[in-house]
């Protein structure tokens, strides 16, 4: 047995060895690209919910819920997808998977740009939410075959900034290719990205496994030897679980209700320019890349992982709250970054505590489904925000659910502070 293993040992060395360091690396960057091109996607309807020639070909009007829905519509598929559609790149594996939803990913944004009313573009925003589940799933499995144990954290961290760095640079983006070309073709361009760009650059150097012996002892550590059922059974029973669970969906509320209504509430709430609004629309997601920096350093430096992550929350939900306070729309668009800036910090530590805390033979099933359920509750959060300023008229008021989001979804990990 022990010669078995050294045998495994040096076959991994070779491979890891022929996998140049900068083809590794190259290929991670590849994963950042898709990252950014699939929040290019989920974000570019957004800018253009204050746009009356998009409400005008939509049929809507400015009317807060339906266009929130084209938001929540994506992201409910996005979130039954990720956890229901996983099991298929581990299936086919995550080179065949990539390519498809390469493919997909472009076409339903060609599509959008050609819809020709509300119920078409909700559909194709849908199929996009569909096809788009499974990505973070297929840039883990690439990590994971691709680097060894002690350097996934980066190689994560490599591709995992495209979230807030692909909102940062999606606003900006969609605001001048909408303001020099129109909405339509907003969309073609984006398209373009996913095809012409991104799927040849997965075509030529993404694989399977790196180059070399597929053989590898650190996969198999990483499997987990019990059934889903009783994996499940873990974690029902687990109330840790669920708290880390439920802050998630504070965590995602907050996430899409700003990505959905930001740039519209200061053009729309505070009469900031348009041409401003792209640059204070981008602030929130540059300080949250440090926050996540920041946030991720303390905790380790801490070795505590609860306080940091629901006191950030919290703080980020206090940001919110003061919005409505501000006397100008600069000073209210600085809020809302700063309150970037604490949500970064908390989450990567949401990861790191369950892995703290589950055991390591149900700790995938707990990321999937903490994960699932924030997304699909996440995705309440536009239309709920929509409805609100719907009903009141107001911004603020929109924005207090929100606040309350991220005040009860921190709150929740009071009982977990003292220890974790």
């Amino acid at each position: 047995m022990t010669n078995a293993i050294s045998s495994s040992d040096a076959r991994s060395v070779r491979t890891r060895g022929e996998a140049s360091n900068v083809l590794r690396w190259f290929v991670a960057g590849i994963l950042l690209l898709t990252v950014l091109a699939g929040f290019f996607d989920r974000i570019s309807v957004a800018v253009l919910f204050s746009l009356k020639s998009f409400q005008d070909a939509m049929g809507t009007g400015f009317n807060p819920t339906l266009l929130g829905l084209l938001m929540t519509g994506f992201l409910v598929a996005y979130g039954i997808s990720g956890v229901a559609l996983g099991w298929l790149v581990d299936f086919y594996g995550p080179r065949r998977m990539l390519g498809i939803g390469l493919v997909c990913w472009g076409g339903f944004m060609a599509l959008m740009g050609t819809a020709g009313g509300f119920v078409s573009m909700l559909i194709y925003r849908v199929l996009l939410g569909l096809a788009e589940g499974p990505q973070f799933g297929i840039n883990n499995k690439v990590v994971q075959r691709w680097f060894k144990k002690s350097e996934r954290a980066t190689a994560n961290a490599v591709w995992t900034i495209g979230s807030p760095l692909g909102s940062a640079i999606g606003f900006p983006l969609t605001l001048w290719l909408v303001t020099n070309y129109g909405w339509r073709a907003s969309f073609f361009a984006l398209a373009a990205f996913n095809i012409l760009i991104i799927l040849p650059l997965a075509f030529l150097f993404v694989r399977d496994f790196p180059p070399g012996p597929a053989d590898n002892p650190e996969l198999s550590a990483a499997v987990t030897t019990q059934s889903y059922r009783e994996s499940l059974s873990v974690l029902v029973r687990d109330p840790k679980f669920w708290m880390i669970t439920v802050f998630g969906c504070g965590v995602l509320i907050y996430l899409w209700g700003v990505n959905s209504w930001l740039p519209s509430y200061l053009i729309r709430e505070k009469h900031m320019d348009p041409g401003e609004t792209s640059l204070f629309a981008s602030l929130p997601f540059i300080l949250t890349i440090i926050g996540q920096f920041g946030g991720a350093y303390l905790s380790d430096r801490l070795g505590r992982r609860a306080p940091v992550a629901g006191i950030g929350l919290m703080l980020a939900g206090v940001c919110i709250f003061l919005i409505a306070y501000m006397p100008s729309a600069e000073a209210a668009a600085l809020m809302i970054a700063l309150g970037g800036f604490f949500w970064g910090g908390a989450t990567p530590t949401k990861y790191a505590m369950l892995a703290d805390i589950m055991p390591p033979a149900v700790l995938a099933t707990a990321v999937g489904i903490a994960n699932g359920t924030g997304n699909v509750v996440g995705a309440l959060a536009p239309v709920a925000v929509g409805w609100v300023i719907g009903m009141t008229g107001s911004y603020d008021a929109g924005f207090m659910v929100l606040v309350a989001a991220a005040i009860l979804g921190g709150a929740v990990l009071v009982p977990l502070m003292k220890r974790y």
